[in-house]
C-alpha cells in the first residue's frame, strides 16, 4: 500500500489548542507515523463500536490522549481525515455521533454530529422545515420590504434631528436580505439553520454562526457582510455532485472527491509528502492562518494581475496573511516553472518588517529569505532600509543631483526636523521672509510640502516651484508664499549639502533616481514581484521607489492598506507615481481577530471622523468601474466575546489603582489556564504616560515590561507601549490607558489649515482605534475625569447589544478592512 495522505480538517485547530504544549508536540509526531506507517502497533489504529460512520478511527498519542481520524480508503491508497485530539474518555464518547456528510448542493464535505440539530434548534425533519420554509419564505419577504419601506421614510422624516446621533440606533429585524428558501436551495444550508438564519437579528445570526462548526456559519456571516448570495454560492461551492441528506453519511467516493476540490482548501488542508507535511507542522502550533483560508482570501492570494493591484480592510481581516501566502505562491510558482522569483516583501517599520519575516518563515521555511535586494527568494525589510541600502550601494550617485541640485561620494543619513527651523531662521536672516506667523512659513507646511510636491517632482529651481501643480495640498500659495517657500527650501538644501546629510525623505527619492537610471542603463529592474504591507503610512518618494524596483507588467505591485489605520502620513493617490489601481482594488470585510463587542467599540471611534475610503485611489482618471465610495457593505467580526469594559475614575491614582487591579485579575486567570502574561497589552498614547504607568505599577507590586522601539519584549509579564509601538501586534486582553480628555493631540495648535486640522483628527482617532483593535478577546478603557471626545462612552451604549454599532454605510465611514 501507499504512502497515506493527511486531510487536516479546521475542526481539529480548536482542539489542538486546549491541549498541552508537550501533547501537541507528540501529536505531529502521531500523524506523521499515520500518514507513512499506519501499521505500526504503537499508534493503535482502531475501529469503534457502535458509531454513526464505520469509517471513523482513534489513534493513541499517549496514554491520555487519542485523535480522532476518518479512514477513507480509495484504490489501496488511505486518506486520514483528522478531526480532533482528545483525552481518552472525551474522544470515545464523541466517536460515535461523528460522520462525514457530503453537502448534495454545494458539493462540501461537512464533519457533522448527532448533536447539530439540537445545537441549532428547530424539532422538524427535513422535510417539514422545507416546507414551512417556502410556505414562511413569501410572507417574510413581504415583511421584511414593508418594514424597510416604513424605516427608510422614518429615517428621511428624522434625519435633521438625529444627525447628532447618527449610528447610534442599531439595525432592527432580520439582518439577511434573502430567504429561507434560498439559503435552502441555493446554498445547501441545513433547512432548520435556515429558518432561523433568515429571521434573525445581528444577535440571533452572531450566535447561529458560532454554534454552526462548518462552511455553513461563515457563509453565513459573509452574508451578512453585504456578500451576494452568488458570490457566496461561488465562493464554496466545490462542483462536486452526489452527496446525502442531513443525519446520513456519504460515500467514500463522494468525499474524497468533495476534499479533493480547490474550494475545500477553506476548511480542509490535504498533505501528501514529507516537505509538505513537516511545514505544516513546523512550528508545533498549527495556527490556522498558515493552514487555511477564508475563500476570499485564497482569491486575492492567487489572482493573477496585469498591473497594481490592492486590498483593503480593517485591522484583523488578514491583509497580512493574504500578502505572506501571496509572496510564498509567487516563489513557489517561479520554482514550479524551473526558475526563481526575486520577491520583495516590504513594509514602513522594521518590528513590522521582522514580523513579516517570521510569518514566512513559519508558512514555508525552505523558500530562500535573502538579505540582499536583487536575490532570489522573500526579500523581507522595511522600506527605508531598501532605500538606504539603494543609494549605499549605488556605484555612481550622479542620479541624487536630479533630485537634489547636489551630490557627493559618503552621503550620511542623519537630518533631523528641527533643522527645518534652522532654514527658516536662515531665511528670515537673508529678508525672504515677510510675516513669520503665516502657516506657509511654519516648520510643519514646510516637511509637507518638501515630501508631497518638491522632491516626488525633483525640483531643483524656484522658477520650477513656481509652475508645479500642488494638487491635493490644502494651503493655497500665490506666487510672492512660493517664493518664500523656497527660500526655505533652498535654505534647507544648503545645509544637506553642507553636511552631505539626507533626511530619509530624500534617501528615498535618491534611491528611486539610481534604481530608474540602473534600470535605464541595464534593461533590468532588480525585482520581480514587490508586495507592501500597511501602506496607507508610506509617502510619496517611498511610493516612487517601490515603483522604481519592479517593471510595470504581470504581477508588479500588490498592496494592502487601511485607511482606518493610517497614523504616519497623509493620503496619498498612488496614480501620480505610476502606481495605476484603478479598477484593481478590493475589499476584505470579515474580522477574524476582534471580537464583534471589540469591534463594535473600535467602529464606534471611526464614527466621528470623515474616513475617505477613495484617499488613495486615482478618482481623477475616467473609468467605467468605481470599486470604493458608491459600495456599501458591513465590517463584522467572526467571533464573539464579553462586552468592553470601562473603567472611569476619580483621578489619575483611583485609574492606576482600578488598572492593576483588573491585570491582577487577568495575570491570575491566564496563568491558571497555562498561558504567558505577555499576551496581555496596556496601551498608552504617550511615551511620559506609558513611563508613569509602569513605575506607578511596579509600586504596587505588579511586574510588567516597558515597551518602546529599541528594545524587545520579554515574555512573562504584560507588556506596557504606545499605540504607535503596537501596530500590528495583537494581544488576547487589553486596555487602553488614560483616554481622557487630554489623551490626544492638541490638532488646532499643530495645524497649518483645516485640511491638516482634520487629517490630524483623523490620525488621533486612527491611533485609538488602532489600540483597541489589538484585543482579541477583552478590552478595557480607563480614563480620570473627563473621557476623552473621541470616545463612546454613554450610559446608554452599555445597554444595548454590542452588535448594534456593527452595521455602518462605508461610504460615511470609509473603507472597511
Amino acid at each position: 500500500m501507499s504512502e497515506g495522505i493527511i486531510a487536516i480538517s479546521d475542526t481539529f485547530l480548536p482542539t489542538l489548542q486546549e491541549v498541552p504544549r508537550e501533547v501537541a508536540g507528540q501529536v505531529t509526531s502521531t500523524l506523521e507515523m499515520l500518514r507513512t506507517t499506519p501499521e505500526s502497533p504503537g499508534l493503535h489504529v482502531e475501529p469503534l463500536q457502535n458509531v454513526k460512520d464505520d469509517r471513523i478511527r482513534s489513534v493513541r498519542v499517549n496514554r491520555k490522549y487519542r485523535v480522532l481520524v476518518f479512514r477513507l480508503n480509495s484504490s489501496g491508497q488511505n486518506v486520514w481525515l483528522v478531526e480532533g485530539v482528545y483525552n481518552h474518555d472525551a474522544a470515545y464518547a464523541k466517536a460515535p455521533t461523528l460522520y462525514l456528510r457530503m453537502n448534495p448542493i454545494s458539493g462540501t464535505t461537512e464533519i457533522r454530529s448527532d448533536d447539530d440539530a439540537v445545537q441549532t434548534g428547530g424539532g422538524y425533519s427535513e422535510e417539514e422545515v422545507r416546507s414551512r420554509a417556502a410556505a414562511l419564505a413569501a410572507k417574510m419577504e413581504a415583511e421584511r420590504l414593508a418594514e424597510q419601506q416604513a424605516a427608510e421614510a422614518e429615517q428621511a422624516a428624522a434625519a435633521e434631528e438625529t444627525s447628532e446621533a447618527d449610528g447610534e440606533a442599531g439595525p432592527t429585524g432580520p439582518v439577511l436580505s434573502v430567504t429561507a428558501q434560498q439559503l435552502i436551495d441555493d446554498l445547501g444550508l441545513d433547512p432548520h439553520l435556515a429558518e432561523q438564519a433568515a429571521d434573525a437579528d445581528d444577535t440571533t445570526l452572531y450566535a447561529l454562526a458560532e454554534k454552526t462548526k462548518n462552511w455553513q456559519g461563515t457563509a453565513l456571516l459573509d452574508l451578512a457582510t453585504g456578500t451576494s448570495l452568488e458570490d457566496v454560492r461561488a465562493a464554496y461551492f466545490t462542483g462536486v455532485t452526489g452527496g446525502s441528506a442531513v443525519g446520513t453519511p456519504s460515500g467514500t467516493e463522494d468525499v474524497l472527491q468533495s476534499l479533493s476540490a480547490e474550494k475545500s482548501q477553506a476548511n480542509y488542508r490535504l498533505i501528501e509528502d514529507d516537505t509538505a507535511l513537516a511545514e505544516v507542522l513546523a512550528s508545533g502550533s498549527f495556527e490556522k492562518w498558515r493552514i487555511f483560508l477564508h475563500p476570499e482570501q485564497k482569491t486575492y492570494v492567487e489572482v493573477n494581475t496585469r498591473g497594481p493591484y490592492r486590498v483593503t480592510g480593517g485591522a484583523g481581516t488578514g491583509k497580512t496573511v493574504v500578502l505572506v501566502h501571496r509572496a510564498v505562491r509567487l516563489a513557489r510558482r517561479a520554482a514550479e516553472s524551473g526558475g526563481s522569483a526575486r520577491i520583495v516583501l516590504t513594509t514602513y517599520t522594521r518590528t513590522l518588517a521582522d514580523a513579516l519575516a517570521q510569518q514566512v518563515r513559519a508558512l514555508a521555511p525552505s523558500i530562500p529569505r535573502p538579505d540582499a535586494l536583487g536575490a532570489p527568494g522573500i526579500h523581507v525589510t522595511g522600506v527605508d532600509r531598501i532605500a538606504h541600502g539603494a543609494v549605499t550601494s549605488a556605484q555612481d550617485l550622479a542620479p541624487m543631483a536630479d533630485v537634489l541640485g547636489w551630490t557627493t561620494r559618503t552621503p550620511k543619513f542623519s537630518r533631523h526636523a528641527r533643522e527645518w527651523d534652522a532654514a527658516l531662521q536662515a531665511a528670515a536672516a537673508a529678508g525672504a521672509l515677510r510675516d513669520r506667523s503665516q502657516p506657509h512659513v511654519t516648520a510643519a507646511f514646510l516637511i509637507d510640502e518638501y515630501r508631497e510636491v518638491v522632491l516626488p517632482h525633483r525640483i531643483l529651481t524656484e522658477a520650477d516651484y513656481l509652475r508645479v501643480s500642488r494638487t491635493g495640498r490644502g494651503t493655497r500659495l500665490g506666487r510672492a508664499q512660493r517664493r518664500e517657500v523656497w527660500s526655505v527650501i533652498a535654505a534647507y538644501r544648503e545645509g544637506g549639502q553642507r553636511d552631505s546629510a539626507l533626511d530619509w525623505d530624500e534617501t528615498s527619492a535618491v534611491a528611486a533616481a539610481i534604481l530608474d537610471a540602473r534600470a535605464e542603463a541595464t534593461g533590468e529592474r532588480v525585482a520581480d514581484h514587490v508586495l507592501v504591507d500597511e501602506g496607507q503610512d508610506l509617502r510619496p518618494t517611498q511610493w516612487q521607489m517601490l515603483r522604481a524596483l519592479v517593471a510595470e507588467g504581470e504581477d508588479d505591485m500588490f498592496i494592502a492598506e487601511d485607511s482606518h489605520q493610517r497614523i504616519y502620513s497623509n493620503p496619498v493617490k498612488l496614480g501620480r507615481y505610476g502606481i495605476a489601481i484603478r479598477g484593481r482594488s478590493r475589499r476584505l470585510k470579515l474580522n477574524y481577530r476582534t471580537t464583534a463587542q471589540n469591534l463594535a467599540f473600535a467602529v464606534s471611534i471611526l464614527r466621528g471622523g470623515d474616513f475617505d475610503i477613495a484617499a488613495m485611489e486615482d478618482d481623477d482618471l475616467p473609468s467605467s468601474e468605481v470599486t470604493h465610495g458608491p459600495e456599501r457593505g458591513t465590517f463584522r467580526s467572526a467571533r464573539t466575546g464579553p462586552d468592553v469594559t470601562f473603567l472611569p475614575a476619580r483621578d489619575l491614582a483611583d485609574e492606576i489603582e482600578q488598572v492593576a487591579a483588573l491585570l491582577n485579575r487577568w495575570v491570575d486567570e491566564i496563568v491558571e489556564d497555562g498561558g504567558d502574561p505577555s499576551t496581555i497589552g496596556v496601551l498608552t498614547r504617550f511615551n511620559k504616560t506609558r513611563d508613569t504607568l509602569v513605575r506607578a505599577l511596579d509600586d504596587r507590586g505588579l511586574r510588567v515590561v516597558s515597551v518602546d522601539r529599541n528594545t524587545r519584549y520579554r515574555g512573562g509579564a504584560p507588556l506596557v507601549m504606545t499605540f504607535h509601538r503596537a501596530k500590528g501586534m495583537e494581544f488576547t486582553h487589553v486596555v487602553l490607558f488614560g483616554v481622557d480628555d487630554s489623551s490626544s493631540v492638541d490638532v488646532a495648535r499643530s495645524a497649518y489649515d483645516e485640511q491638516t486640522r482634520e487629517a490630524a483628527e483623523l490620525q488621533e482617532r486612527s491611533l485609538l482605534y488602532v489600540g483597541a483593535t489589538r484585543a482579541r478577546d477583552q478590552l478595557a478603557v480607563a480614563w480620570a475625569g473627563e473621557a476623552s471626545g473621541l470616545l463612546v462612552t454613554r450610559t446608554e451604549s452599555h445597554d444595548r447589544p454590542a452588535d448594534d454599532v456593527l452595521d455602518f454605510d462605508l461610504v460615511d465611514v470609509g473603507a472597511e478592512e
